[in-house]
């Protein structure tokens, strides 16, 4: 319960202690007629006490009812010696007394459904914070499932997803292959820890390269598969690849120590040299090994000899 809720409870606590007690003072006065319509108000206003005022208006109302309990019976004893008996005190009193039962009884429940809504929303709470792990969780598992845990870039997954769409959407498709040469003499002479870092250099350096209008991904440990648009010639593909070439050339400072590495790059057209997805890619991995093969360095487009 916040501040403000509480505030406004005390203030019904307080009005209705102020009414309890006006009936109260009325009915002292012996008014004709008045008494069991202000044993009455009085209920109903312990009642609403209890309700509004949770705890407090529970001890309030137990307590002000007990007086008036109290306050009857002492009357009626008193009425009693003097001969003066009134039936009217005893019902007062017997009324008064059943108010406190009533109090505590709507106390018990109304505390049992404070409890029962305390507990659904602190299990709606739980459950709320539940779907959002597993959410999260979904989306790290997805995440994984579709990108390159070292540099963030899509993983080979991914991009054959991207390979298909691509050629269901366009018809038209150019896959360039590229795997640097030599790497693993990086990873046997200077670390794995030399060879990562300079993978995930080249990796932002390729995506940045390529931007939105190729998609990149890396699709092996030192490979990585590019998806151009469609109606390039085969000399704007060479001037691309071209580029992506000067990216390897360009040395690259870790730790003080200055490496360079190069690169083979194979490339297949769709639907010149392949009927799906999975064809373009071993053609254009095809034409990778043929640029290797030649001498490394270089760039070979996939011929059926080839």
């Amino acid at each position: 319960m916040d501040k403000k809720e509480q505030k406004g409870n005390i203030v019904v606590v307080v009005i209705c202690v102020v009414l309890y007690m006006a009936a109260f003072i009325i009915q002292t006065r012996g008014i004709s007629g008045l008494s069991p319509i202000l044993a009455q108000a009085q209920v109903v206003i312990s009642i609403i006490m209890t309700m509004f005022g949770k705890k407090k208006g529970m001890i309030t109302g137990v307590t002000l009812n007990a007086i008036t309990t109290l306050m009857a019976f002492l009357r009626a004893l008193r009425s009693a010696k003097t001969g003066d008996f009134s039936v009217s005190d005893l019902a007062g009193a017997a009324v008064a007394f059943i108010t406190i039962g009533i109090v505590l009884l709507i106390y018990f429940y109304v505390s049992r459904s404070d409890k029962m809504t305390a507990e659904l929303q602190e299990s709606y709470q739980e459950a709320i914070e539940k779907n959002r792990i597993i959410e999260e969780q979904d989306e790290s598992l997805k995440y994984m499932a579709y990108y390159d845990k070292l540099t963030g870039m899509p993983n080979r997954e991914n991009f054959m997803e991207q390979l298909e769409k691509h050629i269901k959407d366009t018809g038209d498709c150019v896959m360039i292959y590229v795997d640097m040469d030599d790497f693993r003499r990086i990873n046997d002479n200077y670390g794995h820890a030399i060879g990562d870092d300079l993978l995930k250099r080249y990796s932002e350096k390729i995506k940045n390269y390529c931007g939105d209008n190729a998609f990149a991904a890396k699709i092996g440990g030192d490979e990585f598969g590019i998806i151009l648009g469609s109606g390039m010639t085969n000399e704007a593909i060479y001037q691309y690849a071209a580029g992506i070439s000067g990216i390897f050339s360009e040395p690259i400072n870790i730790g003080g120590n200055v490496y360079t590495v190069a690169a083979s790059y194979g490339v297949a057209s769709f639907p010149e040299n392949a009927m799906t997805a999975d064809d373009l890619f071993r053609c254009a991995e095809t034409a990778m090994f043929n640029a290797k093969e030649s001498g490394k360095n270089q760039l070979c487009f996939y011929t059926m000899q080839g």
